[in-house]
């Protein structure tokens, strides 16, 4: 028992010492303190991203105080809370638990995670970390490496992490892409069912002249039950999940694509507004059928019944074309919407990083979000409205008048007077705000928590030169 006892105390020494080491090169001026130059400093030695937004990642991890800097205990409290984390990503690389990783050890423990490693790829991953030159990689130096990662990017993708800040192209886990999908979905679907209500009563604004928030709301009640502020919702829920999963995923899609043909790892603010617009063009073809029906239901006098129930009503009366009634203001107004609803965003957000001095959280970021489509809805509301007539009419009380969406523009703006375009922009107002605060903020939790996106997501102000070498 004495032995045991005094061999515990033996390792936690030595545990210790490993730690004060990795602190002590750190501490490049041994202050006491590593600030953001030396935290910068250690991230390119060791190929990591060292722009603000992961720096600023790091030090909310470390930086309990907000001091501005990271100190000895700060340093020593967090890694020792995050050991058993970075001694369980370590055995999963070193195969034959010898407590060194060598080469043939990576390619074989990459090859069980997804990724097709070479030799190559083994010796630049050894030399990035191996810093005693013995041509293998012990625990300790693996892990001064894990202490620079996000604490979701260590649970879930340090190998990913420490092959992709040694090879020159992006590594990232597989099963990523099935995760981004994933949480866009949860985002989508979150945000959707809370403010069905809301969109309830903006579809029936819009389809119908001189009925306020008030006598929609008080309609549905009257005449339905409180289950009437949700009819619809199922086929929009069923259109919502895949379209958010499919947004926000082609939208990091495309970010990544430029991002990686980016000589300084950022992207322009026009590539961004591109990356909003193909997600808004992909994601509404897709599920465009889904919105057709809902809206159809959801009109004052819609059709009733199960969403098969309903599509075999549009089939039988309008055919194949049912489906796809208003597609074009849709279209128009998912990619314009997407665009910059997607651009602003990004772009607030980098803003507020720059006059905040920090990246905003998740709640702040649903915040961003929210005031920007806000800004995005006011310029598309003339084609919702247009779209949710063109759905609408040829439905019992709803003769057809419109040919097509610029038409029915033209038409209402005559009958109606201009502002009768933005009829419902108050209750869209109230329910887009919400609506998207709850998909962001939903979407970056998750994402923060998963680790989703790896490292890339991650900007740098330059490559280590050691990741270039053979």
């Amino acid at each position: 028992q004495v032995k045991l006892e005094s061999g515990k105390k033996s390792a936690a020494l030595h545990a210790d010492e490993d730690l004060e080491r990795i602190f002590a090169d750190l501490d490049r001026n041994a202050s006491g303190d590593i600030d953001r130059d030396e935290l910068q400093a250690g991230l390119t030695q060791l190929g990591l991203p060292n722009g603000d937004d992961y720096v600023s990642d790091i030090f909310d991890q470390y930086d309990l105080d907000r001091s501005g800097s990271i100190t000895r205990i700060e340093f020593l409290d967090y890694v020792k809370k995050k050991e058993a984390e970075m001694w369980k990503a370590f055995r999963e690389i070193d195969v034959d638990a010898s407590g060194a990783v060598t080469g043939d050890e990576i390619v074989a423990a990459m090859g069980k995670l997804g990724i097709d490693a070479t030799d190559s790829d083994a010796r630049k991953m050894v030399q990035l970390l191996d810093t005693n030159r013995d041509g293998v990689i012990t625990y300790d130096e693996f892990k001064k490496y894990t202490t620079l990662l996000p604490a979701a990017q260590l649970k879930s993708n340090s190998a990913y992490c420490w092959m992709g800040s040694s090879v020159d192209r992006v590594v990232t886990n597989p099963k990523d892409p099935f995760l981004q999908l994933g949480i866009g979905a949860a985002a989508g679907a979150a945000s959707r069912w809370l403010t069905a209500p809301l969109e309830r009563i903006r579809i029936m604004m819009m389809s119908t002249q001189g009925i306020t928030p008030v006598s929609a709301a008080s309609s549905v009640f009257k005449e339905e039950g409180v289950a009437g502020f949700f009819r619809g919702s199922t086929p929009k829920l069923i259109k919502i999940i895949p379209g958010s999963a499919i947004q926000f995923s082609v939208f990091q899609g495309v970010k990544d694509f430029f991002q990686s043909r980016s000589a300084t790892g950022e992207i322009s603010p026009v590539e961004t507004l591109m990356a909003g617009a193909t997600s808004g063009l992909v994601s509404c073809v897709t599920v465009y059928p889904m919105n057709a029906i809902s809206g159809q239901m959801s009109v004052k006098g819609g059709l009733k019944g199960s969403i098969f129930s309903v599509a075999r009503q549009i089939y039988t009366k309008f055919g194949v074309g049912g489906f796809y009634k208003g597609l074009p203001g849709e279209l128009f107004g998912d990619v314009w919407g997407m665009m910059w609803g997607f651009g602003l965003y990004d772009l607030c957000n980098k803003a507020y990083t720059k006059v905040v001095g920090r990246k905003p959280k998740s709640a702040e970021k649903g915040i961003v979000g929210g005031i920007s489509a806000c800004l995005c809805i006011t310029t598309t509301m003339p084609l919702m409205l247009a779209t949710t007539r063109m759905q609408a009419q040829g439905l019992p009380g709803y003769p057809v008048l419109y040919k097509n969406i610029l038409d029915c523009l033209v038409k209402t703006a005559k009958a109606e007077g201009p502002a009768a375009l933005w009829r419902g922009l108050v209750p869209a107002y109230a329910k887009v705000f919400p609506m998207i605060f709850i998909s962001y903020f939903v979407y970056e939790t998750l994402a923060n928590t998963t680790g989703a996106g790896g490292i890339k997501k991650y900007t740098s102000t330059e490559k280590a030169a050691s990741t270039k070498e053979e």
